[in-house]
């Protein structure tokens, strides 16, 4: 069982895929991270200067 997983990660389309799939999913909590911030919501402190 571990040697088929071994194989299979070795794979270059199977490594594509599975960090694909990481980046993606950090880039969804970036995205809900900075939405749940609201940042557009208040005034940038520097816009009366």
């Amino acid at each position: 069982m571990m040697k088929n997983l071994l194989i299979f990660l070795r794979k270059p389309v199977s490594m594509f895929v599975i960090k694909t799939i990481a980046f993606f999913a950090i880039f969804l909590v970036l995205l809900y991270i900075y939405g749940y911030n609201g940042v557009g919501s208040v005034k940038f402190i520097y816009n009366d200067f």
